[in-house]
């Protein structure tokens, strides 16, 4: 997550040897994926504006990542707060704060000045789970024809 005047670019990243996709949060996450620091990560070219939590805009985005053991080897986000309290009451996954923050969808669409950022799930294909939340129309069709299951707009960016 690139920070800013409040406004963030939140990149995403791939990890092959783990399947894993991941949004860094950290302000200097990304760079750190990028120095090889931690191995293996790659950015994919995708990203989308969000707002940092303190910026007292939108609603912040709970991450989790799979508990060593129960949990998959993978990064989750929600701002749906039954959502994020569903899955932190779960034994499977560890809360990881709040990394930054969007609007909401309304009846699962974004308003006009609003771009959607899609959640897509890999239904456990090779055994794994995976997330990714994209705003590419075409990235998104790639892989829903893939096999992943389009989960709808769970984000609304600005521009």
């Amino acid at each position: 997550v690139a920070r800013g005047t409040g406004a963030l670019v939140t990149l995403e990243s791939f990890a092959a040897a783990f399947g894993d996709f991941f949004l860094p949060a950290a302000p200097g996450g990304a760079a750190v994926l990028d120095t090889g620091l931690l191995p293996g990560w790659t950015r994919t070219g995708f990203a989308f504006k969000s707002w940092s939590t303190d910026a007292g805009h939108g609603v912040p985005a709970c991450r989790f990542f799979g508990k060593p053991g129960p949990g998959p080897y993978a990064h989750f986000y929600t701002i749906d707060p039954n959502e994020c309290a569903f899955v932190a009451a779960s034994p499977g996954w560890i809360f990881e704060g709040l990394p930054f923050s969007e609007e909401a969808p309304v009846g699962g669409d974004c308003a006009s000045n609003r771009i959607p950022v899609v959640r897509l799930y890999n239904n456990f294909q090779g055994g794994q789970v995976a997330h990714r939340y994209l705003t590419s129309h075409s990235e998104v069709a790639a892989m829903t024809n893939a096999g992943w299951l389009n989960e709808g707009a769970v984000f609304c960016s600005a521009p």
